[in-house]
């Protein structure tokens, strides 16, 4: 079984921490962000994402499942939308990660920056009101 290295990054134990919470098994050739994202919208996480785009979102997290790794992370952390630097992107969610009150509020974190990613290179998710 091949093991993600990417899963030893500070990102993905604290994403690994959560699900171990959530009693969620872990699969160690998926990246454990993306594990956690899964779960979160399968067990009523809610985000920053319109309910009626949801959809789009779910979508989106299963192209990313058959990314590579690094494409993940450059993905989430190249947000046009998100502060200058990608590790300071990467390190806003970790600290928000760490800071999670549940695992559905952390799975929420990560949908939030998936959405945000996605919205940011999408025009037709982009709507005129609110989200």
């Amino acid at each position: 079984m091949h093991v993600q290295p990417q899963n030893d990054s500070l990102l993905n134990r604290q994403a690994w921490r959560w699900l171990k919470e959530a009693k969620e098994p872990q699969e160690p050739h998926k990246m454990h962000l993306l594990t956690l994202a899964d779960w979160g919208l399968e067990n009523g996480a809610r985000g920053d994402w319109p309910q009626d785009q949801t959809y789009a979102l779910e979508d989106q997290l299963g192209l990313l499942v058959g990314w590579k790794p690094e494409n993940v992370l450059a993905f989430l952390f190249n947000n046009p939308d998100g502060p200058d630097s990608p590790k300071e992107q990467e390190s806003d969610l970790s600290k928000a990660l760490k800071g999670a009150g549940s695992p559905q509020e952390a799975a929420a974190l990560v949908l939030n920056a998936v959405w945000s990613a996605q919205k940011s290179r999408l025009p037709a998710l982009q709507t005129t009101h609110p989200d």
